[in-house]
C-alpha cells in the first residue's frame, strides 16, 4: 500500500452538495418571502459562484462571504431582507443536508480499514461541524481540517500540512488527496507536493487537470488508493 492517510475533499466527494444546496435556498426562499423561481435560483448561484472564486484566491474571507452573497443577491433582487439573517439562517439549513454521494459511505468504510481519512474543506466550519457529527460518514472519519479554521483555503497547502500534522504524516508521497475541484483540491495538492486523485462523477477530466489520477467512480479511487 502506498499511502498512509487519505485526504479527502467533501462537497462535490462525498456529500451530493448541490442536491443539499437546493433544498437549502429553497427554505431560505420560503423564510424570507423570495419566490422561488429558477430565474432567482440561478442568479444566487451566479453570486455564490463569484464568492467562492474570490475565496479561493485569497480576494475575500469565510465571514464576509457567508454574508456578501446575500447582500449582493438582494441588491441585484431588489429585496429589502437581512443579508446577515439569510446568511446565518441558511448555513443553519445547509447544516442539516447529509445526502451522500451514491457509494461514497461504502467507500470511506473500505479505506478507513485501511488507513485514517481525513476531510480537508473549504466549507463553512458551522456547516461542516454541524454534519460530521452524525452522518453516516462519521464513524469512518478520524479527523476535520476546515480553511476557515485552518486561515487559510485551498489551494493554499496550509490545510493539508495542518491535516499530514495531525495524521503522524511526515512524508508527502505517503498522502493522497481526493477531490472533485481542479482550482481548490488539485491545486492544493501541487502546492504540497502530494499525489492527488481528481474525482469526476463518471465526467471526463478537464484537459490540463494537472492530478497524478483520475477516478470517474468510487471503485476507481479504491483502486488507486489501497493498491
Amino acid at each position: 500500500m502506498r499511502y498512509d492517510v487519505l485526504l479527502s475533499d467533501a462537497d462535490g466527494t462525498l456529500f451530493d452538495f448541490k442536491a443539499g444546496e437546493v433544498n437549502a435556498i429553497r427554505t431560505v426562499f420560503e423564510r424570507f418571502g423570495i419566490a422561488d423561481t429558477p430565474e432567482n435560483t440561478a442568479l444566487y448561484h451566479r453570486v455564490n459562484d463569484e464568492q467562492w472564486k474570490l475565496l479561493e484566491q485569497g480576494k475575500t474571507t469565510q465571514r464576509k462571504l457567508r454574508v456578501d452573497r446575500f447582500r449582493i443577491f438582494l441588491e441585484k433582487l431588489g429585496h429589502p431582507a437581512d443579508p446577515e439573517q439569510m446568511g446565518a439562517y441558511f448555513v443553519e439549513q445547509l447544516g442539516m443536508q447529509r445526502i451522500l454521494l451514491p457509494g461514497a459511505e461504502d467507500f470511506c468504510r473500505r479505506v478507513s480499514e485501511r488507513m485514517p481519512i481525513y476531510l480537508i474543506t473549504n466549507g463553512i466550519s458551522a456547516v461542516q461541524r454541524s454534519r460530521f457529527t452524525d452522518c453516516a460518514l462519521t464513524p469512518y472519519i478520524t479527523g476535520l481540517v476546515i480553511s476557515e479554521e485552518v486561515g487559510h483555503a485551498k489551494p493554499h497547502p496550509a490545510m493539508i500540512h495542518k491535516a499530514m500534522e495531525l495524521a503522524g504524516v511526515t512524508d508527502p508521497r505517503r498522502a493522497v488527496i481526493f477531490g472533485d475541484s481542479v482550482t481548490a483540491d488539485i491545486g492544493a495538492a501541487r502546492n504540497a507536493g502530494v499525489d492527488c486523485i481528481l474525482y469526476t462523477n463518471g465526467g471526463d477530466a478537464p484537459a490540463g487537470h494537472g492530478a497524478n489520477h483520475v477516478a470517474k467512480c468510487f471503485e476507481d479511487a479504491l483502486e488507486l488508493i489501497l493498491n
